[in-house]
């Protein structure tokens, strides 16, 4: 992965050649319109510190993050207080996570475990093994879907075994379903935006070029959300069209995940180790 630190000297060339290919950049003017958020600052502030080297993250309705760690640990903290507690230990070398709603977790682990781990009491139930390592998990309506360094989209339904949905995605480090029967990628082999139909398994690429997609989200408004180095992109998937709608500084790299309200959280493994948010992220112009 490369932080934003780095990104803008070795990349600055390929990426405006992608924007302004994508319809992103073209102008001084166009890119001097878009929203710089410094963190910190009254739109990006730490919530949580001492965090150590956090790998993914999750977050529910109430108020709480999740956030998985490779020594297999998953912790909980309060985004009101800042409070950490510890849920589970021993879990794996944890990568992706997603919740029900319902007090259960789902990670996943880079040797290709998925468990299901219930928030109250620690315990955990493997769900299926072999998968490759595990980046991306998402859960809707009973169904679990990840992916991650194998380039095969899964799909785990409440009765139990593992579909491969589609195969040839590449390295995605998240995965967002668009609550209509389809799900999106971010290859960061490619830099391409894909769009898989959980039926029947269609892809289609709705974006590329960039370098090294990350983060990516759908929105309340159905729009997708991902970021490349510093830079956030929202991309209109039935079009292809995307629009630079903020450039973060501040943060030695801009891995978020959406809430509910369209802020995002993004868990940094520098000073050891802190949790921003970015309020409102979806709703810049």
């Amino acid at each position: 992965m490369t932080s934003s630190r780095t990104w803008p000297a070795r990349t600055a060339g390929v990426v405006l050649s992608a924007l302004v290919g994508a319809g992103l950049a073209g102008s001084p003017s166009a890119a001097a319109a878009v929203t710089v958020v410094n963190c910190p600052s009254a739109a990006c502030t730490q919530v949580a510190g001492g965090l150590g080297e956090p790998v993914g993250s999750a977050y529910d309705a109430d108020g709480h993050g999740y956030i998985t760690y490779q020594n297999g640990d998953l912790r909980e903290v309060d985004l009101a207080t800042g409070a950490t507690s510890t849920v589970a230990r021993g879990l794996g070398n944890l990568r992706g996570i997603d919740l029900d709603g319902e007090g259960g977790a789902y990670v996943g682990d880079f040797d290709g475990n998925l468990l299901k781990v219930d928030l109250g009491t620690g315990s955990r139930e493997l769900l299926a093994s072999g998968l490759g390592p595990l980046h991306g998990i998402v859960h809707s309506a009973g169904t679990t879907y990840a992916t991650g360094g194998s380039g095969k989209l899964y799909e785990l339904a409440p009765g139990g075994g593992v579909r491969v949905v589609a195969s040839g995605l590449g390295l995605s480090q998240g995965i967002a379903l668009d609550g209509k029967g389809l799900a999106y990628t971010a290859d960061m082999f490619t830099g391409r935006v894909l769009e898989t139909d959980l039926t029947t398994g269609a892809v289609r690429s709705v974006a590329k070029e960039f370098y090294e997609p990350t983060s990516i989200s759908v929105a309340a408004d159905g729009l997708v959300y991902f970021s490349v180095g510093d830079q956030v992109t929202r991309l209109d998937p039935a079009t292809g069209r995307g629009t630079h709608i903020a450039t973060v500084r501040g943060l030695n790299s801009v891995i978020f995940r959406l809430d509910g309200d369209g802020n995002a959280y993004a868990a940094q493994v520098t000073g050891g180790g802190s949790l921003w948010k970015i309020k409102g992220l979806t709703r810049l112009p």
